[in-house]
C-alpha cells in the first residue's frame, strides 16, 4: 500500500469497511457475479459433496450494524431451519455479493467475522446465537392479526 494511504483502503485508495475487507480475506475463492450459478452448478455435478448455499448481497454499501443486526441473526435461523447448527458447518457456503464479485466465504469463517467484529469468545458467541434464535421462537408464538377488509 502506497505511503499515505489508509490501512483499510482498496487498491483504488477507497475506503473498505472493515468487516468487508475480513469477509473479502477470508474468501476461499472470489468469482465474477455473473458466473456464481454456473459455479454452483459445476459443484453441484461434480457431486463429491453436497452444500448448503447461503447468498448475501452488499451490492450497495451496508454498515456493519446492517449484517450484525439483520444478516447474522437470519443466517443461524436459516442454518436451524436447515438442521444445521453455528459449530458444525462443514459444507456451508455463504455467496457474498460485492459490486461485480461474489466472495466464496466457508459457514465457519463468516461467523469467525462476526465473533472478531464484536469481539465475543466462544461462550459469549454462544449466547448471543441463543438470543437470535430464541428471538425467532417468540415472534411465533405472537398469534397474526389481519383487519377485516373494510365495505
Amino acid at each position: 500500500m502506497p505511503k499515505g494511504v489508509p490501512r483499510n483502503a482498496d487498491e483504488k485508495g477507497f475506503i473498505v469497511a472493515e468487516y468487508l475487507r475480513m469477509l473479502r480475506d477470508k474468501a476461499f475463492e472470489t468469482v465474477p457475479g455473473e458466473l456464481y450459478n454456473q459455479y454452483r452448478q459445476d459443484v453441484s455435478e461434480r457431486g463429491e459433496q453436497r452444500f448448503l448455499f447461503y447468498e448475501i448481497s452488499l451490492m450497495e454499501p451496508r454498515p456493519w450494524s446492517h449484517l450484525r443486526d439483520l444478516v447474522y441473526p437470519n443466517f443461524v435461523r436459516y442454518l436451524r431451519a436447515k438442521r444445521r447448527y453455528p459449530d458444525h458447518l462443514s459444507r456451508v457456503v455463504v455467496a457474498i455479493f460485492v459490486e461485480k464479485h461474489c466472495h466464496l466465504v466457508r459457514g465457519e469463517d463468516f461467523l469467525a467475522v462476526y465473533r472478531e467484529m464484536e469481539g465475543l469468545d466462544t461462550a459469549a458467541f454462544a449466547e448471543k446465537v441463543e438470543q437470535w434464535l430464541s428471538q425467532s421462537a417468540e415472534a411465533r408464538h405472537y398469534p397474526v392479526t389481519t383487519a377485516s377488509p373494510r365495505r
